[in-house]
């Protein structure tokens, strides 16, 4: 059986074979004792780890795998909640993490800071919420200027290096941090990594000095890296020295290419990578390789990914329609790029 196979068999069987054994993560009122039951170990190879959380007088399970409490203390996750008031304690989701009392907005059992319990709400967006008067991501409240405008962007950026997830009529936010914006009505997200308005570009937390904004423009990369203007062309922010603006384009199998030479770029994390010797003007894709990577060719020579396929001959190279692997030219065959015996 393929690792990768039985690695999500096992977690599939692991709930139900540690069911069959009387036990599951959770609380567990067992005689005049509440013990917290959790697995310690990866898949199959772990151990049971039980821990006593207080004395079963009162105590009411809320959630099995969160939220408790007895007279006395709330807890969620087996840990007492400190300075939680159990009177006035409840949840405000059936299923997931967010509770309150009287003074406090938790989440998973954190405080969330300066939430106010009686207005505090969901937002529309997994790990957002908000109150009367601010928003807040997990419990960290993002301080917004402008409550009435803020609006979600793009919720899959949220949380992720660099990307623009939200607005307000005041400023943009990439995490929890909040970016002023120049002129909030011309303001776009461009791609999830740039956005410009009619003043200035911004990519992530900060404004790109020297750019023409008039011709700034995305022009996409695997996670939207890539921009240009009429001056350079953009990755992750930075000038991508030597290239040509005008003419500069991506294509697919993560090759691209200007009127001077052609490039590759290995992932959305490394830059552009010049390819040596390479001809823009008459450079060409080829086809798809198994790896994922493309073949290519200019009048001199042929590339899989970045590397050049030594000795190859460009005019008559060709790879096998029933397997991207294997390739020929008049010279010789190819496997991998390599030249076969």
């Amino acid at each position: 059986m393929n690792p990768s196979h039985l690695a999500r068999l096992l977690c599939t069987l692991l709930p139900l074979l540690l069911a069959s054994c009387g036990k599951k993560v959770g609380y567990e009122i067992r005689g005049d004792k509440v013990v917290w039951n959790s697995w310690q170990g990866d898949g199959l190879f772990g151990k049971w780890s039980e821990a006593v959380v207080t004395d079963e007088h009162g105590f009411q399970i809320l959630q099995q795998e969160g939220y408790a409490k007895d007279a006395q203390n709330v807890f969620h996750g087996g840990a007492k909640i400190d300075g939680a008031n159990t009177a006035t304690f409840q949840l405000l989701e059936k299923q997931g993490g967010l509770a309150k009392d009287a003074k406090r907005v938790y989440d998973r059992g954190a405080v969330i800071e300066g939430a106010d319990p009686a207005s505090f709400e969901r937002a529309d967006m997994e790990g957002l919420g908000r109150d009367k008067k601010d928003y807040y991501l997990g419990t960290k409240p993002l301080h917004i200027r402008d409550v009435a405008s803020f609006k979600v962007l793009d919720a899959n950026a949220c949380g992720k290096d660099d990307q623009i997830w939200a607005r307000d009529g005041l400023d943009y936010y990439v995490r929890t941090e909040a970016t002023p914006i120049a002129d909030p009505a011309t303001f776009q997200v461009i791609q999830s990594w740039y956005a410009k308005d009619a003043r200035q570009v911004y990519f992530g937390g900060k404004v790109l000095a020297g750019t023409d904004t008039a011709t700034f423009q995305g022009i996409g990369g695997e996670s939207g890296e890539f921009a240009k203007d009429s001056k350079n062309v953009y990755w992750q922010g930075k000038v991508v020295e030597g290239c040509d603006a005008a003419t500069f384009q991506l294509l697919k199998y993560r090759f691209a290419k200007d009127s001077k030479h052609a490039y590759f770029c290995y992932s959305s994390g490394s830059p552009p990578h010049t390819l040596p010797d390479s001809d823009g003007q008459t450079f060409e894709l080829i086809g798809p390789s198994s790896q994922g990577f493309g073949y290519a060719k200019d009048s001199k020579q042929v590339y899989q990914g970045g590397f050049v396929i030594e000795g190859a001959d460009p005019a008559t190279f060709v790879v096998d329609p029933s397997d991207p692997e294997k390739a020929s030219d008049k010279n010789r065959r190819y496997q991998y790029g390599k030249p076969v015996q």
